[in-house]
């Protein structure tokens, strides 16, 4: 075991520098690297969570050849080692060989691969991965060798969280400006919404001009007929009136009594757990944006704020939009007015 002073030496070096990585493969190589330091490893490699839950995909890799890494597919339901790490426990395999969960036993022994320690990638509860060190002997990891391995995953998985995060509000930004046209610049966004935070659907309603209705301006993943189940109007709906006052509801429930309007029609259409943002610009209050969850979900502050900062981003997206479509119109009245000044100078 390394001494506490070296323990806490590995554990600064890897946040400093997970702290500045930018991209997902930089944050796996630096965890990858700071794996093989804190054990004198003979390899490790970082497995991601496929979105169906099936697979583990390869993420990155030190010190593993290619005939090995390429030996096939690592399914969930034929790999029972991976099964306990990816339910949350961490594991020391002192004899590959003869490990029973171990998917590869045979080219495993071919790259010359004995002990391994295998912890989860885990941000709060939610596992999206494994980190797995694999050693010469494990005869001498016990449970604070475990315990350092467990933190290194930790800070990979929440440095992963950071850089998936990021990359998501960039693609966001970038169809926010890809486009004047304001349903096409709507429709596109909530569609990546939905794929990048793995939602169930997502919709915008804006403020009509009285303010008591909120009208239905883009929508993701949601069926025609629960779009057309009726009105929203502001006083029937005390959820959408403290989202317009400024404040985030998460409603993990919406069959629950939650002040969600129309909760029989969102079971029907699978929804269990909604997040709902203030649209505003400045002080403002446009409309709301929904994003739905077909399963009960607890949206982190990290999901909450990444949301508000989208929400800010249309606000001042549909505000472009607006003027773009207002100056259209002065210009078109300009162009119409000089026709007619011209044709008044050519009769006279």
């Amino acid at each position: 075991m390394q001494e506490p002073t070296a323990c806490l030496t590995i554990m600064q070096g890897a946040a400093h520098r997970l702290s500045g990585a930018l991209k997902e493969s930089q944050v796996i190589q630096i965890l990858l690297e700071q794996a093989m330091l804190a054990f004198d490893a003979r390899a490790a490699l970082v497995r991601l969570l496929s979105p169906d839950g099936e697979e583990l995909l390869l993420g990155g890799s030190v010190g593993l050849s290619d005939a090995y890494l390429n030996k096939g597919v690592v399914w969930m339901s034929e790999s029972g080692v991976d099964r306990h790490v990816i339910a949350g426990e961490a594991i020391v395999i002192e004899d590959i060989s003869e490990e029973p969960g171990f998917q590869y036993p045979d080219e495993a022994d071919a790259e010359g691969l004995r002990s391994a320690i295998a912890v989860p990638l885990k941000v709060r509860e939610n596992v999206i991965g494994l980190l797995r060190v694999y050693l010469s002997s494990a005869n001498q990891v016990g449970d604070d060798e475990l315990h350092l391995a467990s933190c290194l995953a930790d800070l990979g998985a929440l440095a992963l969280e950071k850089v998936r995060l990021h990359q998501s509000l960039f693609r966001i930004a970038e169809v926010l400006n890809s486009s004047l046209e304001l349903q096409e610049m709507l429709d596109r966004m909530l569609d990546t919404v939905v794929h990048e935070m793995g939602l169930r659907a997502a919709s915008i309603r804006l403020l009509d001009a009285k303010r008591q209705r909120l009208l239905l301006a883009a929508a993701s993943g949601l069926s025609a007929e629960y779009l057309a189940k009726g009105p929203v109007l502001v006083a029937n709906s005390p959820v959408d009136q403290r989202v317009l006052a400024g404040e985030i509801e998460v409603l993990h429930d919406v069959s629950t009594g939650s002040g969600f309007e129309y909760p029989s029609e969102a079971a029907q259409e699978g929804i269990r757990s909604v997040l709902v943002v203030p649209l505003k610009l400045q002080d403002r209050a446009l409309g709301v944006m929904r994003v739905y969850s077909a399963r009960p979900r607890h949206f982190s502050a990290v999901g909450t704020t990444f949301l508000t900062s989208i929400a800010d981003l249309v606000a001042l997206a549909i505000e472009r939009a607006e003027l773009h479509a207002v100056l259209q119109d002065q210009y078109e009245d300009l162009r119409l007015d000089l026709a007619e000044w011209h044709r008044f100078l050519a009769l006279g």
